[in-house]
């Protein structure tokens, strides 16, 4: 047994008894201890109330510095990462992030593969993120990416859990190739179904069909919409009322939903009602999409700066009760030049791009417990008896000290060891510029 005494760990996170009665809306963290059995902790109690230890039992003291559960990073790309100076985007635009790595697959074997991804996931162990559910580009002749992120899976179970889901355009889904795509995905282990919606008269029909395959396999989906700046884009409306109209019962997660924040606010607000109805939750991806959206070239007309932040309505959505995580998206590939599968990282710039620090307590939840309901795994991202033993020490004894500094330092708890993994060094992937 390893016994966890003073932790400070955000109340949000905790068991809802041992949750404060009255928070502090600028410290809502509780003192605790926790006592960790092999891969599953066993007991959380406040701090000074924890039963004497007997022979055997390892303590180690975090001394009032914060403890989070593992990180959730509830979308990435592992197949695109570390793609960056063999498929740069020299505009920084979507439009040539989606050329630049078209042209960039004839690199994707399995050793690329494996070099690159293996190296992000090393990286995202090192800082403690403990579940990754990547999206993989889909087709007849995807099989190499499904294949090797299996492989991936299975080297990395008990460290990190692995999930992966197919991307291809919606409109696959309605080919004969629907079922063998479907199919090649679920045969490697895919969590769900998904792909990305272009606005198009035919996009309800195209929603009934990937509703039909995915519910013929007892699936939920997990979908990428409206990545744009334009206020006619109401893909996840369309969403929604399809799986309202197909009264589809597995669980749906739409990732971006960037145009929600541009429409007028009765239109969004009318939205946010049907994805509350129909029980979706929202994945944003600050990141990423700060970089790309409303990215203005030399070319633009006055003025060039970007005159909004890329993230969705989330407060809007979470005052709904519609359930927001937040999530890394792509890690140093054309559609984001940037990044090294930091979920800290992530949590920071969330508060800071989106004020989630006006609702601090519940803030903690976008890359804990919310994005591992989403993804399926109701246990993680908590700090609860039965919840995995993996967790993150922070060398900080305040909110305030947390998200002052990027470069906190921390440690990782993983069963009954304490430890300081290290982030692989860049130089290992290769690809510097000569």
């Amino acid at each position: 047994m390893l016994l966890v005494r003073r932790a400070r760990v955000p109340a949000s996170l905790l068991p809802l008894s041992l949750q404060p009665a009255v928070l502090d809306s600028l410290e809502p963290s509780a003192l605790c201890d926790l006592a960790l059995v092999d891969d599953r902790i066993i007991a959380v109690a406040p701090t000074g109330e924890t039963p004497p230890i007997g022979p055997g039992v390892v303590e180690f003291d975090a001394g009032g510095m914060l403890v989070f559960p593992g990180f959730i990073d509830a979308h990435t790309h592992l197949d695109k990462t570390h793609t960056w100076y063999r498929a740069p985007n020299r505009s920084g635009t979507f439009a040539e992030a989606i050329t630049a790595l078209a042209h960039d697959k004839d690199h994707w074997t399995e050793a690329d593969l494996l070099r690159r991804a293996g190296f992000a996931l090393r990286t995202a162990w090192a800082q403690g993120t403990r579940v990754i559910r990547t999206h993989l580009d889909t087709g007849p002749q995807s099989e190499v990416s499904h294949a090797t992120l299996a492989k991936l899976r299975e080297q990395w179970r008990g460290r990190i859990t692995i999930q992966t889901v197919p991307l291809c355009a919606t409109d696959a889904f309605t080919t004969p190739e629907a079922d063998q795509i479907a199919d090649l995905a679920l045969r490697y282990g895919a969590s769900a179904l998904g792909g990305f919606l272009i606005m198009s008269p035919d996009l309800p029909r195209q929603l009934d069909h990937t509703l039909a395959i995915a519910c013929e396999r007892g699936v939920g989906i997990d979908l990428h919409v409206d990545e744009n700046d334009n206020p006619q884009a109401e893909c996840l409306r369309l969403v929604a009322e399809a799986v309202l109209r197909n009264q589809f019962p597995y669980p749906v997660v739409c990732g971006h939903c960037c145009s929600l924040a541009v429409q007028d606010s009765d239109r969004a607000r009318s939205t946010i009602d049907l994805v509350r109805a129909a029980r979706i939750g929202i994945i944003s991806l600050p990141l990423c999409n700060a970089y790309l959206q409303d990215r203005r070239t030399p070319a633009s007309p006055f003025p060039r700066t970007p005159r909004w932040r890329g993230v969705t309505l989330i407060h809007d959505l979470l005052a709904a009760g519609v359930p927001v995580a937040c999530a890394g998206d792509n890690v140093r590939d054309a559609f984001y030049a940037y990044g090294n599968y930091d979920m800290f990282e992530v949590y920071l710039e969330s508060v800071r791009l989106a004020h989630l620090d006006s609702t601090l307590a519940d803030s903690v939840r976008v890359v804990t417990s919310t994005a591992a309901d989403l993804v399926g795994l109701p246990t993680n991202g908590r700090i609860a008896p039965g919840s995995p033993a993996q967790l993150v020490v922070f060398d900080a004894h305040s909110f305030s000290e947390l998200l002052s500094r990027p470069a906190t330092p921390r440690r990782c708890i993983d069963g009954e060891l304490v430890h300081t993994p290290r982030v692989p060094d860049f130089s290992e992937l290769g690809d510097r510029p000569v």
